[in-house]
């Protein structure tokens, strides 16, 4: 769950954007320099989040978050080679799935206000869409249909009901006198999606890619668990503290792990998943201001590994037929894992 403020009053309202673009597709850790080059793909995932918490008390709070996606993605059709061929876009537009999340702190905040851990449990309901469609063609650039959108990532929602299990800790420091200045903070969480299938067509089915029987698992999107970790470090400069517009001003460094699983917890593994995980790290800052917090961080990605199990998507088209290109053969070693290469995130909280 976006993260609230463990201080302050009974409700508190926070709204979060997030946005990355990629346009290169990975093979296990590296570039797959020819499925980018012929397919030119190009993703922006521009995600808003509005999250309410509500304090039962000192230490157990409720909370609820609604995303809302603005995301977009294109590629070349059909393949020809670098630049050539018809570039199409899918913007896909639409609120997310819900989740709502109990956590609970494990220590009193009046006796320990410079640490705490929280332990939290909750569930995220498939309220997004899931089967998100729109005019595309197929992998010949031919046939326009309305077909659902690709690669899932875009898609508004999965189709899933999961449970969501998370945790929260911090430690500002007293002494020694050097790191009295610098607290340090981590959070995660891991969404187990117990649903197997969700019986929207894959990347797969919607180009049309010939397939024998033996991969009819692969025509539909998998339902598949998802996570993600942080911790980090904030710091306050020196010459703010009897500053009263910079006294709330901390400088923060933060490590992010995130990652589509490639089996789940609970429940079947088939249908098409594009699993992986990304690294990154990056600045940020953070500025509390009487009831209102103000957070930005600019996380840069080091590390990036995509699932290199067979993605079955296709190559070039064959032989055109009466001036038609006919589809392509299986490669097992194409995948469309775009990473982006950075991130910008921000929120704003305030408290009631």
């Amino acid at each position: 769950m976006p993260g609230l403020s463990t201080h302050g009053g009974k409700f508190q309202l926070s709204v979060g954007w997030r946005v990355a673009e990629a346009n290169k597709s990975y093979f296990a850790s590296r570039v797959n320099k020819d499925f980018t080059r012929l397919w030119n793909p190009h993703e922006k995932l521009s995600v808003m989040d509005v999250t309410a918490g509500y304090s039962l008390n000192r230490r157990t709070s409720i909370l609820a978050s609604l995303p809302i996606v603005f995301n977009d993605f294109s590629m070349l059709y059909p393949p020809k080679g670098p630049n050539e061929g018809t570039n199409k876009s899918q913007p896909v537009r639409g609120v997310g799935d819900l989740s709502i999340f109990s956590q609970t702190w494990l220590l009193d905040s009046k006796k320990h206000p410079f640490e705490n851990v929280a332990l939290g449990v909750g569930l995220k309901f498939p309220t997004g869409n899931w089967n998100y469609k729109g005019l595309l063609p197929d992998e010949t650039g031919q046939n326009f249909k309305n077909r659902p959108v690709y690669p899932p990532a875009v898609m508004p929602g999965d189709g899933g009901l999961g449970v969501l299990v998370g945790y929260q800790a911090y430690k500002s420091f007293l002494q020694p006198r050097f790191l009295t200045n610098f607290s340090v903070f981590t959070s995660g969480n891991y969404l187990i999606n117990p649903r197997n299938q969700n019986g929207t067509p894959s990347m797969v089915a919607s180009l049309g890619v010939p397939l024998t029987p033996n991969f009819a698992d692969d025509l539909t999107n998998s339902v598949a668990d998802t996570y993600n970790l942080q911790a980090g470090i904030n710091w306050r400069p020196p010459g703010v503290w009897d500053k009263p517009k910079l006294k709330g001003l901390r400088l923060r460094c933060t490590y992010n792990w995130e990652g589509l699983a490639p089996r789940d917890l609970i429940g079947g593994n088939s249908g098409f998943r594009q699993s992986g995980y990304t690294m990154s790290v990056g600045p940020g800052l953070v500025w509390v201001k009487g009831r209102d917090i103000f957070l930005v961080d600019v996380p840069i990605t080091f590390a990036q590994y995509i699932n290199p199990s067979q993605s079955l998507l296709p190559g070039l088209p064959g032989p055109p037929v009466n001036g038609i290109p006919t589809p392509a053969p299986v490669n097992f070693r194409r995948q469309m894992g775009l990473v982006a290469p950075v991130a910008l995130t921000m929120r704003y909280i305030r408290t009631f």
